[in-house]
């Protein structure tokens, strides 16, 4: 038989204490006044992320590009269509040999609506270094970077902006194909 004190499992409870309604409404209020103040700083965040997650795919794809043409031993190539608001990557020019036509065989379209107030130029910055005229916001020849075996490309810039007056290009060196992005921050900078 086992000797000593019971305990009621209740007993000792009167030290513990849980939150009152007071503090319950007190937490609130402080994540409410959180919430407010972050609010407008997500809004002015949110076209620049927009722009640059944009951008960063602009020059993935074009790194795809470039390294499909290397492995497959073919060219290939971004189309641009400005006037779309999107680009193409094609990876063959089938039977008859030309860019942008039906039997071309195309990997994936990338619209630039996509991003929310994306699109093609500068906002009147005017060229990032190298870059050349911006024009209609792509300066590669036919609107098309197209990429060799060899991993060069034709040269040229691909300008992207946001209703916010942010910019940035990317731009393909043609002797390397060193794909390189710039961004607009009261001048143009390297990233």
């Amino acid at each position: 038989m086992i000797r000593g004190k019971f305990h009621a499992p209740w007993e000792g409870m009167q030290n513990r204490r849980g939150l009152t309604i007071i503090e319950l409404v007190v937490v609130m209020i402080i994540l409410g006044i959180m919430v407010l103040i972050a609010i407008p700083n997500i809004g002015r965040w949110l076209p620049r992320y927009r722009l640059r997650s944009a951008a960063r795919d602009v020059a993935s794809n074009m790194q795809l590009s470039r390294l499909g043409a290397i492995k497959d031993n073919r060219e290939w190539a971004l189309l641009f269509d400005v006037n779309g608001q999107s680009y193409s990557i094609i990876t063959d020019k089938g039977p008859d040999g030309i860019w942008g036509t039906p039997d071309d065989t195309q990997e994936r379209v990338v619209n630039l609506s996509d991003y929310t107030n994306v699109s093609f130029g500068d906002n009147g910055h005017g060229p990032a270094p190298g870059g050349g005229p911006v024009d209609d916001g792509v300066t590669f020849v036919n609107d098309r970077a197209e990429f060799n075996p060899g991993g060069t490309s034709t040269a040229g810039t691909v300008y992207l902006q946001n209703n916010r007056n942010d910019a940035m290009a990317i731009r393909v060196d043609s002797s390397t194909g060193i794909i390189r992005v710039w961004t607009w921050d009261s001048s143009w900078k390297r990233i």
